[in-house]
């Protein structure tokens, strides 16, 4: 099983301790670091500059993917802020419910913003394609997929994620996303990270250090084979 991460420059403890926790589930997985690469990080590595806006930075680091001739044609799409927290055998396809609920949660929360702008043009194209009550994948949970497939999710600007779950028709569970929120207008739909009633787990930028020091260390201490040191 290939893990590929999408990754932000920097030195990355995020990344670390989702490494740690892959490996810790899946001791035979081969990982891949594409975009930024922190200092400690030893395996496999794409390269690709990291100048631009977060959204055209993770554009250019699918399509350097795409373009690999070194990572597998089949993989595991990561970021670098997910976290294996439960015992699992594989990884399944997860979706949160309609598309079109989501737009309207998020409207009320974070009204006209770039993210509920994608969202509702995601949620246009789809329907465009003959897909009805199009699947919401914009969860923050590891997700399978394959090179063509992701390259042509890509195409139009819209948010790959579920553009690929809806028009390769994965279906998955539904479940409620597992990010995790220090704060903000996104609060209220903050995960209950004491709860763990989901295999996975995440966080953001206000949230890390707490979810580090009350769970990660401890459940993720021995330091996998893909860091220095």
């Amino acid at each position: 099983m290939n893990f590929v991460y999408i990754c932000r420059p920097g030195q990355n403890e995020e990344l670390r301790y989702s490494i740690r926790s892959v490996m810790s589930t899946f001791p035979d997985a081969k990982v891949w670091v594409v975009g930024g690469k922190p200092d400690w990080y030893t395996g496999n590595y794409v390269q690709v500059r990291q100048n631009s806006t977060k959204y055209t930075n993770a554009r250019d680091n699918l399509e350097a993917i795409c373009n690999s001739e070194d990572i597998p044609e089949n993989f595991i799409l990561m970021n670098d802020d997910f976290f294996i927290v439960k015992p699992i055998k594989d990884i399944q396809y997860l979706n949160g419910g309609l598309l079109s609920e989501k737009i309207e949660y998020y409207n009320e929360l974070t009204p006209n913003t770039s993210y509920v702008r994608s969202l509702q043009e995601t949620h246009r194209r789809l329907l465009k394609r003959g897909i009805v009550n199009p699947l919401d994948y914009e969860l923050h949970v590891p997700m399978p997929m394959h090179k063509v497939g992701l390259k042509a999710s890509m195409a139009g600007g819209s948010l790959w994620r579920s553009v690929y779950g809806n028009m390769f028709g994965v279906g998955g569970e539904t479940i409620k996303d597992v990010k995790v929120y220090n704060g903000g207008p996104l609060m209220p739909k903050s995960y209950d990270y004491e709860q763990l009633d989901q295999p996975y787990l995440s966080t953001d930028d206000l949230s890390f250090d707490t979810v580090l020091n009350v769970m990660l260390k401890d459940m993720f201490s021995v330091a996998s084979d893909y860091e220095q040191g």
